[in-house]
Parts: structure tokens; sequence; C-alpha cells
């Protein structure tokens, strides 16, 4: 039996009593993060040029969220899920590292919008928790290949969210399956966007749920696809993982979708691999430190957080996903500010020369032999002071894990910091209450409703709102 299979049958017969109520709650949490992220990306560079573009396939389908009109299902899904995405703010899962909600959600929202409109919160729920979890599982199963310039959000993203709209649509395995190999005829995940600071990197995910949507139509329309998916000569583990792939983890302790409960929510609006060197940054900052009291500041982190954020950071010559994906930029703005928001990331910020002098001449970033190639953390600074002392700090855990939960101050904030930066009316309580109802089952076009409007001057309430 393929692998698929067991994936298969394990979406469909999910049920919303079979979630514990943390796992719902992480569901939610999650969902609620990635909306605002979205809201947040509806005017990131490259976004409102894709939204013109696609313009001549058609105005009439489902809802650009932001009240940018309607395009068609997979269009309209590829634009919301390229907002969600453009700013680097949406959630991982640490251990590949993977953006799941980044291409389940926007595929789910899209397709209740067209297909499901009645749908109710608890069934929706439950369909992100399958898929959440399917692309965690299959991306930890692996490990990451990223060292072969594979991204996960994208291959183990579009396994996930097939396995969501499975479940929402009541298919049978059969059906599923054929959709989970229509979908790895159309998969590839170049990590070269990143490595060259390209705004294609944004949209990598995003096509993906286009591809998951027309992936979905035709096994629905009775076409078969791959049937040895993962485990084919050309299938999954051969193509993606060298052939080395922990079976026994995927199919183990399936039913309750509880990987989800291990998604970490980011606190600051760059790369994942960032994150536990800004902390740090963060730290030295409280300790009254700024960079004119640094002479030299060593950073020593994994050899893949080297790869993705470890390189020279150029001011003049900067884009603003060079400066999402730079440990020395993101550490610069921690150490001397000792907050990071949104706006840190503009075309006009990271030309701020004091940043950029400090993080071209100041910072020196280096793989430790001794750290896990693929490791986020531990991350060790040593700063070197101009008064001669010297400040070593360390950190083993990385803020916004499941170790180190953002506390709801911080969460809130980061809501209202998307929210403002995307100039939305949405305040902080509408999103809150209007996701966290679905937990009691209310309709899940509340949600979409919101979002149609999201990025007008006004909000047009919606009745379920804060039902």
């Amino acid at each position: 039996m393929d692998l698929s299979q067991i994936l298969a049958d394990n979406a469909v017969s999910r049920r919303f009593e079979d979630l514990s109520a943390a796992t719902v709650d992480a569901t939610t949490e999650a969902m609620i993060d990635s909306l605002a992220c979205a809201v947040a990306g509806l005017h990131a560079p490259g976004i409102p040029e894709a939204r013109d573009a696609f313009q001549r396939w058609g105005t009439s389908g489902c809802a650009v969220w932001g009240g940018f009109g309607h395009a068609p299902a997979p269009f309209a899904a590829l634009l919301n899920a390229s907002a969600m995405h453009a700013l680097d703010y949406d959630d991982t899962d640490d251990k590949v590292p993977l953006h799941a909600n980044g291409i389940v959600l926007p595929v789910l929202l899209a397709d209740v919008e067209e297909n499901h409109p009645d749908c109710d919160g608890k069934e929706f729920l439950t369909a992100l928790a399958v898929g959440i979890d399917g692309a965690m599982r299959v991306g930890r199963a692996g490990g990451p290949k990223a060292s072969r310039g594979w991204n996960y959000s994208v291959i183990s993203g579009g396994i996930g969210a097939v396995l969501a709209v499975a479940r929402l649509r009541h298919w049978d395995a059969k059906t599923t399956c054929d959709a989970l190999g229509h979908q790895l005829a159309q998969t590839s995940g170049s990590l070269q966007s990143i490595i060259d600071g390209s705004l294609a990197k944004r949209f990598q995910p995003a096509m993906v749920v286009k591809n998951v949507l027309v992936a979905t139509a035709m096994a629905q329309a009775g076409i078969d696809g791959p049937r040895n998916i993962f485990d084919g000569k050309a299938g999954f583990i051969n193509l993606y993982q060298d052939g080395k792939f922990d079976r026994e983890f995927v199919s183990k302790d399936m039913a309750g979708c509880a990987l989800v409960d291990d998604l970490s929510l980011k606190p600051y609006p760059a790369c994942r691999f960032t994150h536990a060197p800004i902390d740090l940054a963060l730290e030295l900052h409280q300790r009254g430190l700024r960079m004119a009291d640094v002479k030299h500041l060593r950073i020593r982190v994994s050899g893949q957080a080297v790869n993705m954020v470890g390189r020279k950071f150029d001011c003049r010559t900067a884009n603003v996903v060079d400066a999402q994906f730079s440990i020395a930029y993101t550490a610069a703005l921690g150490l001397e500010r000792g907050v990071l928001k949104i706006a840190d990331f503009s075309e006009e910020a990271i030309r701020d020369e004091r940043i950029g002098a400090f993080a071209a001449e100041k910072i020196t970033i280096e793989a430790g032999e001794s750290l896990p190639f693929l490791g986020m953390v531990p991350v060790y600074f040593e700063a070197e002071l101009v008064n001669g002392s010297r400040v070593d700090i360390e950190t083993t855990t990385v803020c916004g894990s499941p170790e180190k939960r953002m506390t709801e101050n911080q969460f809130r904030a980061k809501l209202t910091d998307c929210l403002a930066y995307g100039n939305s009316a949405i305040t902080t309580d509408v999103l809150l209450a209007t996701v966290r109802a679905l937990k009691n089952g209310a309709p899940v076009k509340s949600v979409n409703a919101m979002l149609a409007t999201a990025g007008k001057a006004a909000v047009v309430e919606t009745e379920v709102a804060l039902a």
C-alpha cells in the first residue's frame, strides 16, 4: 500500500470530536495570525502588480481579499496566499521548516466560498487541522533537504492542502489519492528565489495554492493521477527525500491532528532563522546596550542559518527580501531600537545608513562547527564593547515556539501592527471574535465577508462577527 492511502484514509475520516481542545485552540489562533499577516501584505511589493496582471483571466468567482474585486478561484486563492506570505510573518514548523497555513488556509477559504457557502466553523477547523497536521507530518518524516535546494513549504504544504480539501468535501480515499497524485505531478520547489532575494519568493507557496485547486478539480472530475505517489520510482520519497523517510512517523497518532499544537507563530516580520538572533539582540537592548556601545558583535549560528540568512547586508543595494533574510540587519534593528515592526522592512527603512553600516561592518556571522546543521538554536552572541568589556549570551529557545509562546499582549500587538500596516479598519477585537466564533460552529462565510472588505477604509459589519 502506498503511503498516500494511509494519509487519505485518515484525512477523510476525521471528525471535530477527534480534536483535543488544545488542537482546536492552536488551529484557531494560527488562523487568526495568518489572516492578520494576509491583511498586512495586501500592499506589499509585488502583490498589487500581481493583482493587475491576473485580471486578464477574469474578474468573477472568489473574493480577492482587501476589497479588490473577484477572480476565478485558483487565481483569487493565489493572490490571497501571496499577501499572506509576502511579509514572511506567517507561521512555521520550526523542525522542518515550512509555512503550513500559507498554503492550506487560502485553499480552504476559496473552496468554501466557491463550493460550500454554508460550511460551519467546526467542519472548517477540522479540515484545516487535517491539512496543517498532514503538511507537518510529511515534512518531519522526511526531514528538510534544503541542502539540495528544496523549499518545504511548497513540497509538503501542497500535500497538506489536498488532504484538507478532501476532508472538507467528504471525499473517499480513492479520489483523495488521485488529487495527491495530480499534486505530485505538478510540484516543484526551488529555494533559488530566497538565495537571489527575489520577490518570486513570496509567490512560491501561492503557486502551489493555485495548483492544489487545479489538482482537486481534476480528481473530482474522475481523472486519475499517479498511484505510487510516495513509494514510486519517481515518487515523493525518492524524488525529494533521497529514499530516506520515516514512514512510521507519518502513521503514528494521526487521529488527533496534534502536530498543529507544535506550530510556531512569529513575533518578528522576518525569516524564522533570524528570530533567535533577534531575541538575543533585544536582550542586549534591554540591558541598556545600543549600537554605539558595541565595537564588534560575533554571532554563531547553524550552517543552514548562514546559508539562509547569514549573507552580507548592504543597505545600498539590498531589497526587502534581502532585509527579511538578514541576521545582520534584523539584529542591528533589535539592538538599536528594541522592537521590530513591519515598517522596518520597507524600501525606505532598509536604506538607513546607521543600521546598514553597523550590520555590514560590526557584525560577523559564523557557522558553529559543533551546532546541528539545520538547527535554529542554539545561537551565541559575543559582544566586544567599546569600553573594553565583553558580553556573551546565548539562547536555546526561539520566541513564538511552543517552548516560548508569545504572550497575549505580544500576540495582540502583532495583530494590531498587521491590521494597521494593511490600512484596514478591521479591529483586533473583530478579527479575534470572528475567527474564534468558528469553534462554536459559526458559519465560515463570516470570515470570508470580513476578508472581502479587509483593506477598505471602513469595515462592513458582519452579523456573525461578534456572535
